[in-house]
């Protein structure tokens, strides 16, 4: 009896703790939905150039360098903007598509001219080529952003 009542709260606190985590993000502040950019060229892949995205008010581009994408070395990130102001932070999420990997958060750091850098490695998988999924998250007081492109690395 005393087995089955703690395995019954555990498995609430697990569904508990699993309703939480999914109503919980990072990026976005007061639950405020971010506004998605929508990639200009849907085939664009990051390994090979830089990407853009866009909405009425908002353009950027984001590369990635050196080209191929190395593993286990480090990669230059850089986001160029225009028509966002007043940014508080900028931010990439990289994700495994293929293969769960975890994944990176990268802070940008802001530099002159509307242009955000960092840098991050990617690490060695047991798949000769692996997919990636690179979130932009672009974040004010007033209003989120969000763009996506893919990224693939070969072993």
């Amino acid at each position: 009896m005393k087995l089955a009542v703690i395995l019954l709260l555990a498995f609430i606190m697990g569904v508990g703790g699993y309703v939480a985590m999914q109503s919980w993000s990072p990026y976005l502040s007061d639950s405020t939905q971010a506004i998605q950019l929508q990639a200009e060229a849907a085939d664009c892949s990051l390994e090979k150039q830089a990407c853009t995205a866009a909405n009425d008010q908002a353009h950027i581009v984001l590369t990635l360098t050196p080209q191929p994408i190395p593993l286990m070395k480090p990669v230059q990130s850089s986001v160029q903007l225009s028509g966002l102001a007043n940014l508080d932070a900028v931010q990439l999420r990289i994700e495994g598509v293929n293969m769960y990997m975890g994944f990176q958060s990268v802070q940008l750091n802001k530099r002159p001219d509307n242009e955000w850098q960092g840098s991050f490695s990617l690490p060695i998988c047991s798949e000769s080529a692996m997919h990636w999924r690179v979130l932009v998250n672009l974040t004010s007081q007033q209003q989120s952003y969000q763009a996506t492109f893919n990224l693939a690395t070969q072993r």
